[in-house]
């Protein structure tokens, strides 16, 4: 199948719907005139047909029964002077009747027709009334619906109505089915993946839009690509300089650390001291540098499948030394998890060790750092909970940024503010959620990492 134009599409429909239209009105109208053919119809015609050919019994008739009356007719018998006798017309219509007729002459008021026979012959004036509009010959069906035609038009307009809403629903599914193409490819360039062909949708105007969105995917690639490449290079660059610092910084702390076993005066031991201290500072910040530049590598996130048993384990081994040393208690509840996941193996190890050794240096000795995981909503959920004085408020809006410092309780000189900058930028990698809380139980920080089972 060809491109085809909207103006094109949209006249197809208006055509099927006029199509369905006229079998509608036609299939109904036949069925109207099945019923007039076979009587149970009556139309206007077969009415004023049936009083003339009765008029001359009913003008000759001695009495004025009931039976002699014409199909679907009311009657009203007068005397001359306009005094009722009889009939099936209500007697409180009578003035309105004789006045109508007789005094005015006319011979309709809707939605009624009326004939006037004159029985000369026995001085009383008979009146016929019926409806203007054809009606059924079921009795029970005329006590429900009194004129027949206003059944037909309104089953027409109902169809009619079906049609239109049934001949709308397709040609919104038929737009929908082709506007998904469109929705589908904005949310992949939006989720950055642009490895994928732009499927048509057969539809020229909404075609021209994918034509539009394949240029901008592939200037946002060549664009994208180049800021990767950059970064790539200035984060090599840094990661290349903090490598270098390590070698000198670590021959002057072994110098410095000489120096304080040769016998000093008091003033050089003092400065051989400060060389010592400012050099394991210095230390700890090209170890920082090169954990930033690894949590800000942009490169594609190169996952495969971990197996949560051994992976917990080997986090559990690197814990628990760590809780040995400053005497904590770790108290471990994975027993609830699924048996694998996607994941980069390394990075989520580097985040979870992060977010441990913040807990375990923030709770007081003899007391307990907690982690439990379990599977919710197809996630691998990890809750960390510490004894700690807990996140105060701008901790919780702001700890996980790059270099933030708080300056309540858990701010110490030997953090720099990349722990939970790192983690977070672990976590975001793998399409998952780092949440930070205080613990009702504990009263100390709770940290959530949720990790899709499948990035």
């Amino acid at each position: 199948m060809g491109v085809k134009k909207l103006h094109s599409v949209f006249m197809r429909y208006v055509l099927l719907l006029a199509l369905a239209v006229l079998l509608v009105i036609g299939v109904n109208v036949a069925v109207y005139l099945f019923g007039v053919e076979t009587g149970a119809v009556v139309p206007l015609n077969r009415i004023s047909a049936a009083i003339e050919s009765s008029k001359d019994m009913l003008q000759s008739t001695r009495q004025i029964l009931p039976s002699d009356i014409p199909l679907l007719c009311d009657y009203a018998l007068f005397t001359a002077d306009g005094q009722r006798l009889s009939g099936s017309i209500e007697p409180e219509d009578n003035s309105f009747l004789w006045k109508i007729c007789m005094e005015n002459g006319q011979t309709g008021d809707p939605p009624y027709l009326y004939s006037v026979i004159n029985r000369e012959l026995h001085g009383e004036i008979l009146i016929l009334r019926y409806r203007t509009a054809a009606q059924f010959s079921n009795p029970s069906l005329r006590s429900i619906f009194p004129l027949a035609d206003l059944v037909l038009i309104a089953v027409i307009f109902l169809e009619i109505l079906f049609i239109l809403v049934a001949v709308s629903f397709m040609f919104g599914k038929y737009l929908s089915k082709r506007i998904d193409k469109l929705l589908a490819a904005v949310q992949k360039i939006e989720q950055q993946d642009l490895d994928f062909e732009i499927e048509k949708s057969k539809l020229f105007e909404i075609d021209r839009a994918l034509d539009a969105l394949d240029h901008m995917k592939l200037a946002l690639k060549r664009s994208l690509m180049k800021q990767w490449q950059a970064d790539k290079a200035r984060q090599d660059q840094l990661s290349a300089l903090a490598h270098d610092l390590k070698t000198p910084l670590t021959i002057i702390r072994g110098n410095a650390e000489l120096l304080l076993d040769a016998p000093l005066s008091a003033e050089q031991k003092e400065c051989a001291d400060y060389i010592e201290s400012s050099s394991l500072q210095m230390q700890s910040y090209v170890q920082t540098l090169i954990e930033v530049t690894k949590s800000t590598d942009s490169e594609p996130l190169c996952i495969r499948q971990v197996f949560v048993d051994r992976f917990l384990q080997e986090l559990k081994n690197q814990i628990d030394g760590l809780c040995m040393m400053n005497h904590i208690t770790l108290h471990w509840d994975c027993g609830r998890h699924p048996r694998s996941i996607t994941a980069n193996h390394d990075l989520l190890m580097r985040a979870l060790v992060n977010v441990l050794s913040n807990a375990v240096e923030h709770t007081p000795r003899g007391e307990t750092v907690r982690l439990e995981t379990k599977e919710e909503n197809e996630n691998l959920v990890f809750v960390i909970t510490d004894s700690g004085n807990g996140f105060t408020r701008q901790a919780l809006k702001h700890a996980t940024e790059q270099f933030f410092m708080d300056d309540g309780s858990r701010s110490t000189q030997s953090h720099y503010g990349i722990g939970l900058y790192v983690a977070a930028c672990i976590v975001q990698k793998h399409h998952g959620q780092l949440i930070l809380e205080n613990s009702e139980l504990t009263g100390g920080a709770m940290v959530t990492i949720q990790i899709p089972c499948v990035s």
